[in-house]
């Protein structure tokens, strides 16, 4: 069993977890932590960010406009004041990937990506 729970809860997990780093801000102003997933829950993650994937050949977003230009949490058209958030992950059996996206300053990230020991976004 893993020794450090899945950020999404203490579930049963015989398993080892999948680290993805978070970055979130503006400017100069980000905030960074590292949550652990279980296998599901880092395919729940990719899943939910799959139109905010970077592809690292060229740089750019696999939802093109309509992901740049609308926030992650909310999906509603974004304004000039946003945080940036960035997101990569380190799935099973795969390369490293990376996510990029846009939020309201007042909208939260999905609870299961939040930091738990911190503010949360």
């Amino acid at each position: 069993m893993a020794y450090n729970p899945c950020a999404v809860g203490p579930h049963y997990n015989p398993l080892k977890n999948y680290l993805s780093y978070i970055s979130w801000g503006r400017g100069n102003d980000m905030r960074r932590y590292r949550l652990r997933f279980c296998a599901m829950h880092i395919a729940v993650l990719q899943e939910d960010l799959a139109e905010f994937k970077v592809n690292p050949a060229d740089g750019t977003v696999s939802g093109g406009n309509a992901a740049m230009t609308h926030c992650l949490a909310c999906s509603e058209p974004l304004d000039k004041v946003a945080w940036q958030v960035f997101v990569t992950c380190y799935p099973p059996n795969n390369e490293r990937e990376d996510y990029w996206s846009h939020v309201h300053v007042g909208c939260q990230l999905p609870e299961y990506m939040q930091d738990q020991y911190g503010d949360p976004l």
